[in-house]
């Protein structure tokens, strides 16, 4: 084994333990040192828990590092700070670590703010990733929605900032598919603009996609638009549904 301490980001996919990638698998069972994000109420990691089943607590170490759930600037460099702090703390001790989190690491994750505190704060820890599956490839999946056929165009956006019909429209306008990622409160808005457009029969609403309390469905109408949780997101298709 290399004496060069050596951080392992694992992206586990949506939330279905089966879901993880054998690569990924490999790398939690390989590890030292297990982090995982945890808010700051004290909710329990969703990533930890997901990957409980292959780690063995006897000989693995399990950090949870606090990250806010939260857009201000204020709050979130602190805390990513204050995790590679602990982080290089512990690679003082163990030579192999892995973070987890859902989905893939290097799409709307915490890990590339906190890759880029860590590389600054300890330049010497070997960083790499094993890509996860996404949630809007599962949700898809599940759904029988295709993303992309032929030459069509896909975009995958955050969708706190493209809620109104005239931005829906402009993305629709480039785009055969739009992903709206993490819909949640913003889905009110989202269902207002797909019926402005004639689009309510051409989207997909799914949430906590592999996790207890999965829910997806092709009914927009009649869906309670009220109290949606964060990990939700809604496929909108202007071109052929299967």
């Amino acid at each position: 084994m290399t004496d060069t301490p050596e951080l392992i980001a694992v992206g586990l996919g949506p939330g279905d333990p089966e879901l993880i990638t054998v690569k990924g698998l490999r790398a939690i069972q390989a590890a030292d040192v297990i982090f995982a994000p945890q808010s700051r109420d004290g909710d329990a990691s969703i990533a930890l828990q997901i990957a409980t089943p292959w780690i063995d607590q006897s000989r693995q170490r399990i950090i949870t590092l606090p990250l806010p759930m939260t857009r201000d600037s204020g709050q979130l460099r602190p805390a990513w700070q204050a995790a590679a702090t602990v982080m290089q703390q512990e690679f003082g001790q163990h030579r192999r670590g892995v973070y987890l989190l859902l989905g893939d690491p290097l799409l709307y994750g915490t890990f590339v703010y906190l890759w880029r505190e860590l590389r600054a704060a300890a330049p010497d820890i070997t960083v790499s990733i094993i890509p996860g599956i996404t949630s809007f490839a599962a949700a898809a999946a599940a759904g029988g929605i295709p993303l992309t056929m032929a030459d069509e165009r896909l975009i995958v956006v955050p969708a706190s900032y493209e809620t109104d019909a005239g931005a829906l429209q402009r993305l629709l306008s480039d785009f055969t598919t739009v992903v709206l990622m993490k819909a949640g409160t913003a889905l009110p808005a989202i269902v207002a603009a797909l019926h402005q457009l004639n689009l309510i029969d051409h989207a997909l609403y799914a949430e906590r996609v592999g996790l207890a309390g999965e829910f997806i469905t092709r009914d927009l109408r009649t869906l309670d638009l009220n109290h949606r949780p964060y990990l939700s997101l809604v496929i909108v298709r202007r071109g052929e549904l299967l």
